[in-house]
């Protein structure tokens, strides 16, 4: 997505976590059409906040699309939007400076092995639950 662009005034999305938070961070309303898994959770989310409108794959239409994106467009509160990522935005530390602590954390650490998940140590059988 390159909801980032100083045109872009509308975002179609499937509702993927990702796609989800950089069109909060950049203010960009949201037309959703979700498929599977938390896409559904997500679009309604962003729905309550005013932020999106919901499409049903199944049963849209090309006129339901094209109201979709003038709604968004024209009708959202951009007050609403702007709260949403400014709230998005409220961090104590920027996400660059928290990711470089954390190679650098691994680094001074070598390797973190104390962070591992379990996962790594079960044998194939464990793994997929076969043992049980």
């Amino acid at each position: 997505m390159r909801s980032g662009h100083p045109k872009t005034r509308a975002f179609i999305t499937h509702g993927g976590t990702n796609s989800i938070y950089e069109a909060i961070y950049h203010r960009i309303p949201v037309v959703g059409i979700p498929l599977f898994g938390d896409q559904f959770d997500n679009i309604v989310h962003l729905k309550t906040k005013a932020a999106a409108i919901r499409l049903d794959f199944l049963t849209m239409t090309s006129m339901d699309l094209h109201t979709a994106l003038k709604t968004v467009t024209n009708d959202l509160s951009a007050i609403r939007r702007m709260q949403l990522s400014r709230i998005h935005h409220d961090q104590p530390v920027k996400p660059l400076d928290r990711a470089v602590f954390w190679i650098e954390f691994v680094m001074r650490n070598k390797g973190a092995k104390h962070l591992r998940v379990a996962v790594h140590d079960l044998s194939w059988d464990q793994y997929h639950s076969l043992d049980v």
